[in-house]
């Protein structure tokens, strides 16, 4: 599961719900796995208000659940119901979360910070990054192989490398 930072407490999710709600956004580092490979753990992410009705499936949102804030894909909304819900689903995970009351939703990713450069939020993959998807659904040794090459390439051609031309 992707949480931020290591929030697990009542009140800090009330305080980053509150924040998000009167500030207009707030900025989070993450932790976990479940957004490989588009959140990598230690990414710092921009969250903005939303309202339910504006969240489409392919949207990054956060929201909490069992006292942890958590930054999970929607797969499926109901706009349409008496009582909107969202599914949501960590991107290397195999099962779909329990639906979300659509009140619940903290806000929305709208930008990834990796290694002091912004990433960005591409609401689906294209084959190549479903393929990957798919591969690290599978095994937490290619999740890791690839977090680790992908390390090493960041570090390898990043601002004030020797490999740099």
């Amino acid at each position: 599961m992707s949480g931020l930072g290591q929030i697990s407490s009542p009140t800090a999710c009330r305080l980053i719900a509150k924040s998000v709600r009167v500030c207009g956004g707030i900025r989070l580092p993450t932790v976990g796995t479940s957004m490989v490979p588009a959140i990598h753990p230690g990414d710092v992410l921009s969250v903005q208000p939303v309202d339910p009705k504006d969240v489409s499936p392919g949207d990054i949102v956060v929201y909490a659940r069992e006292q942890v804030l958590i930054v999970h894909r929607v797969v499926q909304t109901s706009a349409d119901s008496s009582e909107p819900y969202l599914v949501t689903r960590g991107d290397r995970l195999r099962r779909d979360d329990m639906p979300i009351p659509a009140g619940e939703v903290l806000g929305r990713v709208v930008s990834i910070e990796r290694k002091n450069r912004r990433v960005r939020v591409y609401p689906f993959s294209n084959r190549a990054g479903q393929a990957l998807r798919l591969v690290l659904r599978r095994s937490e040794r290619a999740t890791s192989l690839f977090l680790r090459a992908n390390a090493l390439w960041n570090g390898l051609f990043s601002k004030g490398s020797v490999w740099q031309a």
